[in-house]
């Protein structure tokens, strides 16, 4: 675990690098739950139930809003932060309609740790 002082002392190359390794992470994380989503349903996104799809949509949004972010990174815009910077919305699975596998809570709670990381990292840097 990097100590506060290490922090602020990482050379703007590994800045870069550790900004763009969790958008990525962050990115595959997204990813695998829609694609466990619309797996899961056999069915198009748009078959799904809307709170599905809502949930679909909002992730799909928060990849491209980090793809962009890293893309402009990798143009020198290093102070380029995600449009979206705030934890998504988790899956209910309690709704009987859900065709979705329930996740456990440890499974849901990665992604809200992940955008406390991605906070404090794109804020401190």
């Amino acid at each position: 675990m990097v100590n506060g002082e290490e922090l602020f002392e990482t050379s703007i190359g590994d800045q870069i690098k550790y900004k763009i390794e969790l958008l990525l992470h962050i990115n595959n994380i997204l990813l695998s739950r829609l694609l466990s989503i619309t797996q899961n349903s056999k069915v198009a996104i748009s078959s799904l139930p809307e709170q599905l799809q809502n949930i679909s949509s909002q992730y799909l949004k928060r990849v491209h809003s980090n793809l962009q972010c890293i893309s402009q990174i990798n143009q020198g815009q290093l102070n380029s932060k995600p449009s979206i910077i705030e934890a998504p919305t988790l899956i209910n699975n309690t709704n009987s309609n859900s065709n979705a596998n329930p996740q456990n809570p440890a499974q849901q709670d990665v992604i809200l740790k992940f955008y406390l990381l991605l906070n404090r990292v794109f804020d401190i840097w």
